[in-house]
């Protein structure tokens, strides 16, 4: 004889229909609304035969009765429509899952690597090429260019010109270096 402990039953998650617990809770909460519906109703039809005259928003949350069923009826809503949120959310979540094949997006991804063990073979080292290094001079002697600019090393601070419009700030700044 099994265990009661042991045996699978239709909460265990290895039951044969697994229950959706959501939905019942999205069920439960229609029920509630239509329940607090149908007392607002009564309440209302109570206030026309007192005050013959249909209620107004504010008379409604004058009433001590309609009050907390009116909170209550706005939160059950919010917990209504955050419950649909997730079912949609989930539901969106499950297609995608299901339009991304995880073993196509594998081979995709692992397509361009080589069956063979790129370690295996016998690869030798080989001497980089060694050559002189090069003077800053030296360097702008072989490319033209740069020189005159930023780049060439006898650039200096003589070379800057300013603006005469924006002179009197840079005089200022460096303290009249210019």
């Amino acid at each position: 004889m099994i265990p009661k402990h042991l045996k699978i039953s239709s909460s265990s998650p290895f039951g044969s229909s697994p229950r959706n617990t959501k939905m019942e809770r999205i069920k439960e909460i229609q029920n509630k609304i239509r329940i607090i519906d149908n007392q607002l109703n009564n309440a209302i039809s109570s206030f026309r035969a007192k005050h013959n005259k249909t209620p107004t928003e504010l008379d409604l949350m004058k009433d001590s009765v309609t009050v907390p069923l009116i909170t209550q009826r706005k939160k059950l809503v919010s917990q209504y429509k955050s419950l649909k949120d997730d079912i949609e959310y989930a539901k969106g979540l499950f297609q995608q899952i299901q339009r991304d094949d995880p073993i196509k997006n594998a081979q995709k991804s692992f397509r361009g690597i080589a069956a063979n063990n790129p370690f295996a073979s016998q690869k030798e080292y080989t001497d980089p090429v060694v050559r002189p290094a090069m003077t800053p001079v030296q360097r702008v002697g072989n490319n033209t260019t740069k020189t005159g600019t930023l780049w060439d090393p006898r650039f200096n601070f003589n070379d800057i010109t300013v603006d005469p419009k924006i002179k009197r700030y840079y005089n200022r700044i460096v303290r009249g270096r210019w």
